[in-house]
């Protein structure tokens, strides 16, 4: 892919940086990572994504191992940390993407390898980060509200990791194996069947399993690989009760379509907060993508967690119209107001998945905006 952009980082003015802190800088390196490929091809360089990193020949030193060098775009605290394990270019030019593109200038601009230290400096890097990507470093504003939501980073992933490894047994593909997709059930309540496959939601029809003669929801772990638990709607009237979480499944810990919802989170800032899976369903029929439901009327603080890394900046509540879904809306308020922009939407019928593809067009996709 031929560079559209030329930056010479010699003929540059220098600019002051020293009001940079670490915030700023982290926002910078998310950000960053959030279009990393086309970082990547800016460079020209050839990478594979392997879901959490993605793997290369070091660029920096010229090598040609394509396994050599790891970057890691999802991460715990700083993400864009790599590590060139041959000839460990991370520590010369530190393990940060802002250190990677360091790297990657001073080999372009000025072949670090054959001029010994004559590297490009950190406000150089700064400065061609301004010029790529649009991103001003000295005038990011860093509020306590920015603070406090970074500090709940590393208690969710925590959680997530406990999660998965507790529950994460089952494979997205062995659910659909075991399921009658689409649910006849849900497509008699009008869900079409592209959105029902779409979801894996089938018929539980193989007698002694747990979800036997249940319309079966399965809900997965945040890269969509595994099912941590599911819901399942009785079929026939003498199964009671109506609704049936599978056994051990945490529903407070978990936010029915993040896998799906996290990346159209991430890039919108907004996130669709509903009660139930059937209300996702409906959104997405309607092309509403960020839309997650709390198993219920109680936004549990293990969820709020899962809301606080996902990149959102503004709520949207469209809770069921009874008095659950009325407190549910308070609740939310008092939990997450300090934190977000919140939206509260009314409807006026009993919940969203009544509601037509054209009402919520109409009523509510317009507000789904920061």
């Amino acid at each position: 892919m031929e560079q559209t952009q030329t930056m010479d980082l010699q003929s540059k003015n220098k600019t002051a940086y020293h009001s940079i802190d670490q915030n700023k800088l982290k926002i910078v390196c998310d950000q960053l990572c959030d279009n990393i490929e086309d970082l990547f091809d800016y460079f020209n360089l050839d990478y594979k994504n392997n879901g959490k990193f993605y793997s290369m020949c070091c660029p920096i030193h010229g090598g040609d191992n394509p396994s050599a060098l790891n970057i890691y775009h999802i991460g715990d605290s700083y993400r864009g940390n790599w590590k060139c394990r041959t000839h460990q270019c991370e520590k010369i030019f530190k393990g940060s993407i802002i250190g990677f593109i360091r790297g990657l200038l001073s080999h372009k601009e000025m072949n670090w390898l054959e001029s010994g230290d004559d590297t490009v400096s950190f406000g150089q890097t700064l400065d061609f980060i301004k010029e790529f990507s649009k991103i001003d470093p000295t005038k990011i504003s860093v509020s306590r509200v920015e603070k406090d939501k970074q500090s709940f980073v590393s208690n969710t992933n925590i959680l997530t990791q406990k999660q998965n490894k507790v529950s994460n047994t089952v494979k997205r593909e062995h659910i659909q194996r075991a399921l009658k997709i689409p649910s006849p059930y849900f497509l008699n309540r009008g869900f079409s069947a592209e959105v029902l496959i779409k979801y894996d939601v089938g018929d539980c029809i193989t007698d002694g399993k747990e979800m036997y003669n249940r319309a079966v929801a399965p809900i997965y772990d945040a890269n969509h690989e595994y099912m941590v638990g599911c819901t399942g709607r009785s079929i026939v009237d003498n199964i009671k009760p109506k609704w049936k979480h599978s056994e051990g499944f945490r529903a407070e810990e978990c936010l029915y379509n993040f896998w799906y919802a996290k990346d159209h989170i991430k890039q919108s800032k907004v996130v669709v907060v509903v009660e139930s899976p059937g209300n996702v369903w409906r959104l997405e029929e309607a092309g509403i993508h960020n839309g997650v439901a709390i198993f219920g009327a109680n936004l549990n603080d293990k969820q709020k967690m899962l809301l606080d890394i996902s990149g959102a900046m503004k709520i949207i509540t469209i809770m069921d119209n009874d008095d659950a879904g009325i407190k549910a809306r308070e609740q939310i308020q008092k939990k997450c107001a300090k934190i977000y922009n919140i939206d509260h939407i009314q409807i006026q019928t009993n919940d969203v998945a009544e509601m037509t593809v054209e009402e919520i067009k109409k009523i509510i996709s317009p507000r789904i905006i920061l």
